[in-house]
């Protein structure tokens, strides 16, 4: 069974702007949204397929197949707003369980696009995080209830596929 026959075509659409909602606050958090970004975000969705987590597979999944429309879409709400309301569909449909797999997950993708960008070392790993960035992240992470325990276990690198890989087969 999948964990998407629960909800409506409407609350599934709502849960696919989530993914684009973080996006946009963290890399459009400086008000310049770079090449650097948009690829790692593209990355990500790229892989979704991959996910162990059933539940977060299928919502990115499907994001990635009807990304246009959904696009089109997300510049309609404000992130954060939009992001609470998605979440109070998870927690009144879905088990706790995968409610918090789909909450770092989508975290995850925002850490990642806010590690694509920034000043580089010489190893390649990306080393500046803007402080705006960092404000969104913290606003996600309140609107996604997300507390710091469950953040230190996803946040162990700057290096973004390291951050990412913890959650593909």
């Amino acid at each position: 069974m999948s964990p998407l026959e629960k909800y409506s075509a409407e609350e599934i659409f709502t849960l696919n702007l989530v993914p684009l909602w973080v996006f946009y606050a963290v890399a459009g958090a400086d008000s310049v949204i770079d090449q650097r970004e948009i690829s790692s975000f593209k990355g990500m969705l790229k892989e979704a397929h991959q996910l162990k987590d059933q539940f977060s597979r299928e919502i990115l999944t499907s994001l990635h197949d009807r990304f246009d429309e959904v696009v089109l879409k997300s510049k309609s709400e404000q992130p954060i707003p939009g992001i609470e309301k998605a979440m109070d569909i998870v927690s009144q449909k879905s088990s706790p369980a995968e409610s918090e797999e789909f909450k770092l997950v989508v975290f995850s993708m925002g850490w990642s696009v806010a590690a694509a960008s920034g000043d580089f070392t010489e190893t390649g790993e990306g080393s500046n995080i803007s402080d705006e960035e960092i404000e969104n992240l913290t606003h996600i992470a309140d609107a996604l209830s997300l507390s710091m325990a469950k953040l230190r276990k996803v946040i162990t690198s700057t290096d973004a596929s390291k951050i990412w890989s913890i959650f593909l087969q």
